[in-house]
């Protein structure tokens, strides 16, 4: 199994804090999620848990932090993001055949998420604003979009 993430709870958002970035290379993709990212595990709906896994199964986790992670940054295309997930999915123990559902669940419904809207994008200059004095801010591939409206404010 990989290393993985040092995430708290939050049971206000139903969702998982990243409490120290966490860093990641993949296929020469050199990943960094900072410290604050909130995600809700993997998106996997209820009728497909008893083949795959719940959302916060412990070998999902760190796989779908650094694809969601990826959806909202686009520091890489739609393709190569799942590719990655797919890679991290079978790293972490996921057998061949449930790494293979969940990819093709991802390539068929993600093209519906892949734009960030505008809550999206308030989720990425609030965590902007979190992290922008930090020394590797940089590594965090920040949308051009939300650096240029930061640097407005």
């Amino acid at each position: 199994m990989l290393k993985q993430p040092k995430l708290q709870p939050s049971a206000l958002t139903n969702k998982y804090e990243l409490t120290w970035d966490f860093e990641i290379e993949v296929n020469g993709v050199d990943i960094v999620v900072p410290k604050y990212f909130r995600y809700d595990g993997a998106t996997i709906p209820a009728a497909a848990w008893q083949i795959t896994f719940t959302p916060f199964h412990p070998d999902v986790m760190m796989p779908s932090l650094v694809h969601d992670w990826l959806f909202y940054n686009h520091q890489v295309d739609r393709e190569t993001t799942d590719d990655i997930l797919y890679k991290l999915l079978l790293q972490n123990g996921v057998d061949n055949l449930r790494a293979n559902m969940i990819w093709g669940a991802v390539r068929a419904a993600g093209g519906f998420f892949w734009d960030n809207d505008e809550d999206d994008k308030n989720m990425l200059r609030r965590l902007c604003k979190l992290v922008k004095n930090r020394d590797n801010f940089d590594r965090y591939q920040f949308p051009q979009e939300i650096i240029d409206t930061m640097n407005q404010v």
